[in-house]
C-alpha cells in the first residue's frame, strides 16, 4: 500500500515540473517577441541637420541653390535617404519652404528651411551704342537710348529717365535712371566728348642751342609740357638723343609729348660739344675682354707682372674655380670692368632693362665674392654695334645715357688687335695691328681677348709691351679719372 502511494506521489511531482517548464518556455517566447518588437527603437533615432542657415534670403530673379541637409543615425551617414521637396519660386516675392523628410526603420523625421524671396536690386540698364561718344560739337550728338530689365518686373525700358549735364567745355554726361516697383533704382552713364585735335604745347627750359666744351659736364635743362585738357603732362615727356661730352660733335635732343587723345608734339635742342686741344701724354690702356680663363688669363697676368704693368679686364660670368684668378687681378692692382653676366646679344639687347639687369647681376656677384665695386663697363660689340637693332631699335642710344645716369663709365677702344676675328690669329698679325694703331699724345685703348681660344694674344703681349716702352708710351689701368674713349652710337 505504501509503495503504491509513493509511485502516485512521484507521478504528480513530474507533472508539476512539466507545468513549470512549459510556463518558463512561454515566458521566454514572449520576451523574444518583445525584443523583436522594440529593436527598431534600440538602434538609435535618425537626425537631420541643415547645411547652411535655417532662414535664407534670395534675390528675386536669381537662382536658388539649396544647401541641402545631412542625415545620420549614430555615426552612419544616411543622407541618401533624405527626400527633399521645395516650392521656392524666385520670380515672385514671398516666403517659401524647403522640406527634408526621412523614413528610417519605421521612424520618420523631417526638417524645414524657410526661404524668403526679396528684391533689393535695381533694374540693369544697357546702353544702346557706345558708352563714350566723340563728336565735333554737342549739337551733333544724337541720343541712341537704352534698355532696362528688372529681375522681378521684367522689361522696364519705358520707365527710363534721361538727363544731360555739361561738365566742362568739352564733356557732357548723359545719365540714365530706372526704378522698379519696389523702389530699387538702376543707373548708367554715357560720356559725350568733343573731339580733341589740339596737341600738347612743349616749352624748352633754357636755350634751343647750347655749346659746351669737351669733357665739360652737361645737364639737360629739360622741358615743360601742357595740354589743353590733360593739364601738365611734363612727367610723360619722352626724351631721345644723347650728348657725349667726350666726343666733339653736334647732338640733337628730341622731346616728345603725347596727350590722352593721342595728339603728339615734339621740340628739339641742339647741343654742340667743342673739341679741346690738350696734351694727354702718350698712354696705353691694355684691356682684355671675355675672360677669365684658367690658361690665357693666367699667362697674361704673368706677363703683366713681369713687366710691372697694370691693365683692365672686362670679365664675363665665372665659375668658382676662376675666383682665385679674379682675386689675383685685384691683388696685383689691375682694374676689373663688367662685360656682362651673359654675352648673348639676343638676350641682353632686347631692352634697356634686360641689359641693365645683365650688367648689375655680374657687378653684384663680383662685389659679393670679392668686395670689389666695379665702376666701368664695356658693351658687348661696343657702343657702336648695330647688331642690337635686330633685337631692339634704339636701345644703344638709351643705354649710353642710362649707364652714365647710373654713375658708371663705359669704355670703347681706339686700337683693335683683331684677335676677335678668329681664334688664335697669328701673333705677328696681332702685334702689327696693335702697334700700327698706336698714336702719340692720346689715350690708346687696346682691345684684346683672354679666353682659352686666344693663346696667340698671350703670345703677342710681350712684343706689344716692349714696343710701347721703346717708343715712349706709358701703361695704365683704367681709373675713374681716365678720359673715356667712346664710339659713335649707331642704334
Amino acid at each position: 500500500m505504501d509503495k503504491s502511494r509513493a509511485i502516485i506521489n512521484r507521478i504528480f511531482e513530474n507533472e508539476k515540473e512539466k507545468r513549470l517548464m512549459g510556463a518558463a518556455v512561454l515566458v521566454l517566447i514572449g520576451l523574444c517577441i518583445f525584443i523583436l518588437a522594440i529593436s527598431p527603437l534600440v538602434g538609435g533615432s535618425p537626425v537631420i541637420a541643415l547645411n547652411g542657415e535655417e532662414d535664407m534670403k534670395v534675390e528675386c530673379g536669381s537662382e536658388f541653390t539649396d544647401p541641402g541637409a545631412k542625415a545620420t543615425v549614430k555615426d552612419e551617414d544616411i543622407s541618401d535617404l533624405v527626400v527633399t521637396t521645395s516650392n521656392v519660386d524666385t520670380s515672385k516675392l514671398g516666403m517659401y519652404h524647403v522640406e527634408y523628410k526621412l523614413k528610417y526603420k519605421k521612424r520618420k523625421v523631417s526638417r524645414q528651411r524657410n526661404v524668403e524671396v526679396v528684391d533689393h536690386t535695381g533694374p540693369v540698364i544697357t546702353l544702346n551704342g557706345d558708352a563714350k561718344v566723340v563728336v565735333d560739337n554737342f549739337e551733333e550728338y544724337q541720343e541712341s537710348g537704352a534698355s532696362a530689365v528688372d529681375a522681378c518686373d521684367g522689361d522696364v525700358s519705358k520707365d527710363i529717365k534721361i538727363t544731360k549735364e555739361q561738365t566742362n567745355d568739352y564733356t557732357m554726361k548723359v545719365h540714365y535712371e530706372a526704378t522698379d516697383s519696389h523702389g530699387n533704382t538702376g543707373e548708367a552713364d554715357r560720356e559725350v566728348i568733343i573731339r580733341d585735335v589740339t596737341a600738347p604745347e612743349i616749352t624748352l627750359n633754357g636755350d634751343a642751342e647750347i655749346t659746351i666744351k669737351e669733357q665739360e659736364k652737361y645737364e639737360d635743362p629739360g622741358v615743360t609740357a601742357v595740354d589743353d585738357r590733360d593739364g601738365d603732362i611734363t612727367a610723360n615727356v619722352v626724351k631721345s638723343g644723347y650728348v657725349d661730352v667726350y666726343r666733339a660733335d653736334t647732338y640733337t635732343e628730341t622731346y616728345t609729348a603725347t596727350d590722352s587723345s593721342g595728339n603728339t608734339s615734339q621740340v628739339t635742342r641742339k647741343v654742340t660739344v667743342e673739341k679741346v686741344e690738350q696734351n694727354m701724354g702718350s698712354s696705353i690702356y691694355l684691356t682684355f675682354d671675355d675672360g677669365p680663363s684658367s690658361d690665357v688669363t693666367v699667362r697674361v697676368l704673368d706677363t703683366l707682372k713681369a713687366n710691372g704693368i697694370k691693365a683692365t679686364f672686362f670679365i664675363c660670368d665665372y665659375d668658382e674655380d676662376k675666383l682665385p684668378i679674379i682675386q689675383r687681378m685685384i691683388d696685383e692692382g689691375h682694374t676689373i670692368g663688367i662685360h656682362g653676366y651673359s654675352h648673348d646679344y639676343s638676350q641682353i639687347y632686347t631692352s634697356k632693362d634686360a641689359f641693365m639687369e645683365n650688367i648689375n647681376k655680374l657687378k653684384n656677384k663680383l662685389k659679393e665674392d670679392t668686395g670689389y665695386d666695379a665702376f666701368v663697363i664695356r658693351f658687348p660689340g661696343g657702343s657702336s654695334n648695330t647688331v642690337s637693332k635686330k633685337y631692339c631699335a634704339g636701345v644703344m642710344s638709351q643705354l649710353v645715357q642710362t649707364v652714365t645716369d647710373d654713375g658708371m663709365m663705359y669704355m670703347d677702344w681706339n686700337v683693335s688687335s683683331g684677335d676677335a676675328e678668329r681664334n688664335n690669329r697669328p701673333a705677328n698679325q696681332i702685334i702689327a695691328n696693335v702697334t700700327s694703331g698706336f698714336k702719340q699724345n692720346r689715350n690708346n685703348v687696346v682691345l684684346m681677348h683672354d679666353t682659352s681660344a686666344k693663346q696667340t694674344s698671350a703670345d703677342a703681349l710681350q712684343s706689344i709691351i716692349t714696343y710701347g716702352k721703346n717708343n715712349g708710351y706709358s701703361f695704365y689701368p683704367i681709373s675713374k679719372d681716365t678720359i673715356p674713349v667712346h664710339h659713335g652710337v649707331n642704334n
